[in-house]
């Protein structure tokens, strides 16, 4: 595959990563450069798909980590790029609509709504989350990429559901829980 191809499968996978990690666009934006940039420089052999996908996502971490300073702390999250409306920046192929990530990502108003009720999170909460909703990361891959007991994420994950689900009955969405 070549490095256009490879940059082309895990774009979306990458920015998710960032974005739910840093909870901003433009950290979000500066971590997935990161990325990529290490990949160009690199171009590390893959065995597999999966040995590709989880170099990206052990990149993604550690990329936000070092962005974020390695802190947990909750960092002040404009959420305004969520309330635009329409489709700016999305262009029309011959293969279907594309645009950046964020656009792709954000494209569904349910998914708007979830990620707002994420960004609400820690970081790492909102890591462990997609890591396993999203990518669908086992317990013990997280662990072993997060430097953590399995036991540990277990834990987290559930304090990190609960946080979300008691978001979700207050702000009154609960059926996004359903998405």
């Amino acid at each position: 595959m070549t490095p256009e191809n490879v940059i082309r499968a895990y774009s979306d996978m990458v920015y998710r990563i960032a974005f739910a990690r840093a909870g901003t666009k433009e950290d979000a934006d500066d971590i997935y450069q990161e990325v990529f940039l290490r990949y160009i420089r690199k171009v590390p052999e893959f065995r597999d798909e999966e040995h590709a996908k989880a170099w990206f996502i052990k990149v993604a971490v550690n990329c936000s980590r070092k962005f974020l300073g390695g802190a947990s702390k909750k960092r002040e999250v404009s959420g305004d790029w969520f309330d635009e409306t329409g489709t700016d920046g999305v262009v029309t192929g011959r293969n279907g609509t594309y645009g950046t990530p964020e656009e792709r990502i954000f494209a569904d108003e349910g998914k708007k709504k979830l990620y707002r009720e994420l960004q609400k999170l820690s970081p790492d909460a909102r890591l462990l989350l997609h890591l396993y909703y999203f990518e669908e990361m086992k317990t013990a891959e997280i662990a072993k990429l997060m430097h953590r007991k399995e036991s540990t994420v277990r834990v987290q994950l559930a304090r990190a559901r609960e946080k979300l689900k008691a978001q979700f009955e207050e702000e009154g969405v609960l059926e996004l829980l359903r998405v």
